[in-house]
C-alpha cells in the first residue's frame, strides 16, 4: 500500500498520518491474528500449507477489495485489518512449514524464509515502477494476484517430510500473566515485538525517507529506488 501511498492521499483527499493509521491497521491486525492462531491452536491442529494457502486466498481478496471498493477510511482500515489477520497465517505459519522440509538447515531456511519476505515487501514497488502508467488500485491488485500464485504453489507443495501434528497435550494452560513471567520468554517476545515494529515501521518510511534525503519528487522515481532500499535487504 505504501508503494501507492501519494495517489491514495490525493483520491482520499487523507494527509500522511491517515496513510500511518492504514499501515498500523495492518500491523494490528496481524498481532490480532497471531493472538488467534496462538489461543485457538489452529496452527498445531491443521497442516500448515493448507492454512497458509487459505490466509493467502483470503488477504488476496481482502486486498483486492480495498482496491477496487473501499472509498474512505472506515472500509480500509477495516480491509487492511483483515490483511494483517490474513498475513498472521502466513508469514509465522511459514516459519513452521519451511522447517517440515528441511530441519537439519533450519537457520538457512528461515533466514531464506525473511528474505523472501523482504522481496516480498519490495516488489509492489516495482509494479508501480515498471507499470508507468497504471492506477494505484491495479498495483494493489496485481499484488493479490502474486499472492494468489503463492497460494497454488504452496498448496501444490503441501507439507515437508518431517511435519509432526501435534496430539492432545497434557500440559496445564499459563495465562499471560504466567507466561510474561518467565524472563527468558519476556525478554525474547518483547525483542520480537520491538523488532517487527522498527522493521515494518522504517519500511513503510522508506519513500518519505528517500524523497526528503535526496529531493526526489517524481513518484515513479522514487518507487524505484524504493525497491532498491528495501529488496538489497533480501541478499542480507
Amino acid at each position: 500500500m505504501n508503494s501507492v501511498a501519494d495517489n491514495l492521499m490525493v483520491t482520499w483527499e487523507i494527509s500522511l498520518a491517515g496513510i500511518g493509521v492504514l499501515t498500523n491497521a495492518v500491523q494490528l491486525g496481524f498481532v490480532a491474528g497471531t493472538l488467534l492462531f496462538a489461543f485457538s491452536g489452529v496452527a498445531d491442529r491443521f497442516r500448515p500449507s493448507r492454512i497458509f494457502a487459505l490466509c493467502a486466498l483470503l488477504g488476496a481478496l481482502c486486498n483486492a477489495l480495498f482496491a477496487l471498493y473501499a472509498e474512505g477510511m472506515a472500509a480500509g482500515v477495516t480491509l487492511r485489518f483483515l490483511v494483517g489477520v490474513c498475513l498472521a497465517g502466513i508469514y509465522p505459519v511459514g516459519m513452521k512449514l519451511i522447517i517440515t522440509w528441511d530441519p537439519e538447515k533450519a537457520s538457512q531456511r528461515l533466514a531464506q524464509l525473511v528474505g523472501m519476505l523482504i522481496l516480498g515487501t519490495a516488489l509492489p514497488h516495482a509494479t508501480r515502477f515498471f507499470g508507468v502508467d497504471w492506477p494505484w488500485q491495479s498495483v494493489i491488485v496485481f499484488s493479490s494476484f502474486l499472492a494468489l500464485v503463492a497460494m497454488i504453489i504452496i498448496y501444490w507443495l503441501g507439507d515437508g517430510p518431517h511435519l509432526k501434528m501435534s496430539v492432545q497435550s497434557t500440559i496445564k494452560p499459563m495465562s499471560i500473566s504466567m507466561i510474561f513471567g518467565i524472563p527468558r520468554y519476556r525478554s525474547s517476545a518483547l525483542g520480537y515485538f520491538g523488532h517487527m515494529w522498527e522493521v515494518y515501521a522504517f519500511w513503510a518510511l522508506v519513500p518519505v525517507l528517500i524523497a526528503s534525503t535526496h529531493s526526489i519528487n517524481n513518484p515513479i522515481e522514487l518507487s524505484g529506488f524504493a525497491f532498491l532500499v528495501i529488496a538489497v535487504g533480501t541478499e542480507g
